[in-house]
């Protein structure tokens, strides 16, 4: 009977876990970044309370908020794209910055709508009876066989953002009907989110 109990409280203990681990590593990334953001935006607090006598807690959110809202601004219209272009010019222009600006921003774009390079959630077919799940990026065709009849395949092989592409026949590519979101939580979870059945 000890083993029983103790073999339920054992389960009982392991499913917890799974509940929050998850749950406290979010709000331990989402509190660190919180802190970090503010810490940025720390000087702007200081001369507000200083110069002005006005404490705002956490102004460093309140003006990244701002910021992100007058990016967005920005971009959405013909002079606001020019100004945009210019700094992204800046940026690439950088030695050292250019490569660590270009690869961020084109991990945010996986997540931006209608902008994603993800266009699908895909499988292709390998060895006959394997399969291997990766994002379609882009159609493309090589000289000795017909215009775009190949597909190029972000395969992730280490979380999200390290993997390889691919080139395959668009005959072994699987259009999986799953959503680009979806495709990305089944690569974060380890293929644990994978559906049971496609």
């Amino acid at each position: 009977m000890g083993k029983t109990f103790f073999a339920k409280i054992r389960s009982r203990f392991l499913a917890g876990l799974t509940v929050v681990i998850p749950g406290a590593i979010t709000i331990f990334i989402i509190v660190w970044l919180l802190k970090e953001i503010n810490l940025i935006f720390n000087p702007f607090s200081i001369f507000l309370e200083r110069y002005i006598n006005i404490y705002i807690p956490d102004a460093g959110l309140i003006l990244l908020f701002i910021l992100i809202l007058l990016s967005g601004y920005l971009i959405t219209n013909w002079a606001g794209k020019s100004i945009i272009n210019l700094y992204e010019n800046a940026m690439l222009k950088i030695p050292v910055v250019n490569l660590l600006y270009k690869s961020t921003k084109q991990w945010v774009d996986i997540f931006s709508p209608g902008k994603s390079s993800f266009k699908k959630f895909v499988m292709v077919k390998y060895n006959d009876d394997k399969f291997v799940y990766g994002f379609l990026t882009s159609n493309t065709g090589i000289k000795t066989a017909g215009k775009n009849d190949y597909a190029v395949v972000y395969i992730p092989t280490n979380h999200l953002y390290i993997g390889m592409n691919i080139i395959a026949k668009k005959e072994d590519v699987i259009d999986t009907g799953l959503k680009v979101e979806q495709g990305i939580q089944i690569v974060l979870s380890a293929g644990i989110a994978f559906p049971e059945r496609l």
